[in-house]
């Protein structure tokens, strides 16, 4: 009778199979190409404060700015912050929750809280919160339009700065916006001889769109409350023209030529259809989606990369916001860590992760926005043959894995006679 195989080799067999063309695929490349970054932040006391990111702005020298619910921060290297400051608002915050910031034409920033709003020149805060300026002083949005400042408020729709003077739009007046409650507002940016205007969308009341901020300002309606796509809440600018609108389950692109362009929808993502919670556009149209399921990137149609917690964005998939800076660095929130991703345009490689080396550096007088700088403790992960560490100190290379599991089957296979 013949003698049964011996089931363990075949196991053997099966693992060597799978693992032997990696682990030489690996050592055959010397010099692996780098795909992209993720530098990540573990929130305290000497970086951001808060993971819970509201808006994001960079400033005229490339800093970024950073609004948070616990605290205005900024990161040029290192990481400032500024907070409350009950003894005197004219030199500190009206409030550790920051709802939104915006630049002006002459360079002050302005921020956006529920008490109202403070322009910061770099030397003093000026405080606005008087009601006969602004109808409600809950700031939801700020958006510049050339030399203008837009203000969405609570319940009171929207008003403008312009020249030192304040214009309220009064909802359903005469002439004036169908809406009380804005959710977000951008600019569709100038492209050729057409001038930028501004969209407008809000919570129930539709989609708007104002073309000229020339008097008198006209609010016209693109898409009504009770249609499909007046139920897309969330607006975001497409630096290449247009904007996207956007809810949890789809994506749409607007532009004054082509009207209303399906992007994707949820299950476009993943069969079960994760949640979109944020969006934001590059320059190069790439499209990134801060969804439960991690950071898509969506790109001709389809799926470019897939970022989740195995990608190291943390240790949750859950991503909340998603911003682009001026240096093109991808900021994303999740639930415990902020953190930027770098594409570098090459073909995928093994990522693994290592600690940054650390810095202490001066915050320029644009971002300086507390009194301490403090150390800079952050993890990149990229490609490297270096033997890696993670901020959690659970990070390892794919190579670290597959040597010892190699080692112990070529051992066994070779005390079964088979070379």
């Amino acid at each position: 009778m013949a003698q049964q195989p011996n089931s363990s080799i075949f196991v053997f067999i099966l693992i060597l199979v799978l693992f032997v063309p990696v682990s030489a695929d690996l050592q055959n490349q010397s010099a692996p190409a780098v795909p992209y970054t993720i530098t990540l932040f573990i929130p305290s006391h000497d970086m951001i404060h808060s993971a819970q990111i509201t808006d994001m702005v960079s400033s005229p020298d490339k800093s970024v700015i950073i609004s948070t619910s616990f605290g205005l921060s900024a990161y040029n290297g290192t990481w400032s912050t500024r907070h409350l400051d009950l003894g005197n608002i004219s030199e500190g915050l009206m409030s550790d929750y920051i709802t939104t910031i915006e630049f002006d034409a002459d360079g002050n920033l302005w921020i956006g809280c529920p008490e109202g709003i403070q322009i910061y020149n770099g030397v003093y805060y000026l405080v606005i919160r008087d009601q006969q300026l602004l109808k409600d002083p809950n700031i939801r949005d700020l958006q510049r339009w050339d030399n203008d400042m837009w203000v969405a408020t609570g319940h009171a729709g929207i008003q403008r700065y312009r020249n030192g003077t304040w214009t309220w739009f009064q909802p359903f007046s005469y002439d004036g916006p169908g809406f009380y409650e804005v959710s977000s507002m951008r600019l569709d940016p100038a492209t050729g001889a057409r001038p930028a205007a501004l969209v407008i969308a809000t919570n129930n009341d539709g989609l708007w769109i104002v073309r000229s901020h020339e008097d008198p300002v006209l609010f016209e309606e693109i898409a009504n409350k009770s249609s499909t796509y007046g139920l897309l809440n969330q607006v975001r600018q497409d630096p290449r023209g247009g904007v996207f609108f956007f809810n949890y389950s789809e994506v749409v692109h607007y532009s004054r030529d082509k009207g209303f362009v399906p992007v994707l929808s949820r299950t476009d993502l993943t069969i079960s259809g994760t949640p979109v919670n944020d969006v934001a556009a590059a320059n190069d149209g790439k499209l990134y989606l801060a969804t439960d399921d991690g950071i898509y990137v969506w790109e001709d149609g389809r799926i470019y990369r897939h970022l989740s917690r195995f990608e190291g964005i943390g240790t949750s998939s859950i991503v909340k916001t998603v911003n682009i800076d001026a240096d093109n660095r991808v900021w994303f929130s999740t639930q415990g860590y902020v953190g930027y991703y770098m594409d570098q345009s090459s073909p995928q490689s093994t990522l693994i992760i290592e600690n940054a080396t650390p810095a202490v550096s001066s915050v320029p007088a644009t971002s300086q926005l507390t009194e301490e700088v403090p150390t800079l403790r952050e993890a990149t992960i990229s490609p490297t043959t270096d033997e890696p560490s993670a901020a959690e100190g659970s990070g390892v290379g794919i190579s670290a894995l597959i040597d010892p599991v190699l080692r112990a089957i070529r051992t066994v296979l070779s005390g079964l006679g088979i070379h």
